[in-house]
């Protein structure tokens, strides 16, 4: 039950991502594409960036990225998993600058990158220290209840009108 959860999780965390990176929380897709027609490029890291706020922020959302990675490929080693995770960020950021959706900075590579090599790192070390088990069970309540949190907030952002549907 555990490990099909974890992958439900990983699964709606991905689609997460994506809408946050993407769509940038947007609720109407296709409308958010047809409105937004920025497109820039950074290579020089800790350029142009948003800020220290923007850098930590970057970092924070991919740690859950390294964790349910690693809980749901164990047998991936190391290396192949930080090759996924600076993949799935280079993907998003050559699709910002593909689609026109906003900044691509070499940056928000660096430290989403970064968030999910502390995530896979962070999960190596529980385990290390308590049962991949028990590891596994703590996380996957942990995200579901996170995630159950987040739809509420959602939900009640919506209600309040803070965030227009």
């Amino acid at each position: 039950m555990t490990k099909k959860l974890a992958q439900l999780l990983f699964f709606i965390y991905i689609l997460g991502l994506v809408w946050l990176v993407l769509f940038k929380l947007s609720f109407h897709p296709l409308s958010f594409l047809e409105m937004t027609n920025t497109r820039s490029l950074n290579l020089t890291p800790l350029a142009m960036s948003g800020g220290r706020r923007e850098v930590l922020f970057n970092i924070l959302a991919f740690i859950p990225f390294g964790i349910l990675l690693t809980m749901n490929a164990p047998k991936i080693s190391f290396l192949n998993k930080l090759a996924i995770s600076i993949l799935l960020s280079f993907s998003f950021e050559s699709l910002q600058y593909l689609l026109a959706i906003g900044a691509t900075d070499i940056t928000d590579l660096i430290t989403n990158s970064l968030g999910a090599l502390l995530g896979i790192s962070f999960y190596y070390l529980l385990i290390k220290v308590f049962s991949k088990a028990k590891v596994d069970l703590i996380l996957t309540i942990s995200f579901t209840i996170l995630l159950i949190f987040t739809i509420i907030f959602i939900r009640q952002s919506i209600v309040l009108g803070t965030v227009r549907v």
